[in-house]
């Protein structure tokens, strides 16, 4: 069975995946989301089973395949430990201001890889997006209590702008019923 990754493994996976590229001759762009750029970016975040992430305009997603394939083989992830399935999350167009680059792999010789982490606003709404769907967990919930916390969002309007201001409409009432509950037990 393959291991979760926890930040140390994904640093070394992503090291490594950029190593491989690189050796093709290739350089990919890749922005990260969910579990894994939260990982990147906040303590909190202690682990994730799979990286959420999409080849950015100028990289082709063929190409990627199969340096995510021999990584995981070698390391002993899931064959889809980086992984395009955040898409049905991500608004059509994405601002470019919802990002920010984080690092180019490896990080000694050519570089193969380059990531760019979504905002913790950004994610904030996506896991607010997310919590329409109720049979996801509670990993969602725990995330977006911890990034409105980060944020300093206090109330349910505030997360509703913040909705709006990356989706372009209402939050769906199944995700919006659950803003309180973002709100309530704030972490310390």
């Amino acid at each position: 069975m393959a291991l979760a990754l926890d930040r140390t493994r994904l640093l070394h996976a992503l090291e490594r995946l950029g190593a491989d590229l690189s050796a093709r001759g290739l350089f990919v762009e890749v922005a990260i989301y969910g579990g894994g750029a939260l990982m990147l970016q906040f303590a909190w975040r202690r682990g994730t089973d799979d990286v959420d992430a999409v080849v950015r305009e100028g990289s082709d997603e063929a190409t990627l395949a199969p340096s995510v394939g021999r990584v995981a083989e070698e390391l002993g992830l899931q064959p889809d430990w980086l992984n395009n399935a955040v898409g049905m999350f991500t608004p059509l167009e994405e601002d470019d201001a919802w990002f920010t680059a984080a690092g180019l792999y490896p990080a000694d010789g050519t570089p193969g890889l380059r990531t760019f982490l979504a905002t913790p606003r950004y994610l904030l709404a996506m896991k607010l997006h997310a919590l329409q769907n109720l049979d996801r967990g509670g990993r969602d919930l725990r995330d977006a209590r911890q990034l409105a916390a980060h944020l300093d969002l206090r109330d349910e309007a505030a997360l509703h702008a913040l909705y709006v201001s990356v989706y372009d409409e209402a939050p769906p009432d199944e995700a919006s019923l659950r803003f309180r509950s973002v709100l309530q037990e704030r972490p310390r």
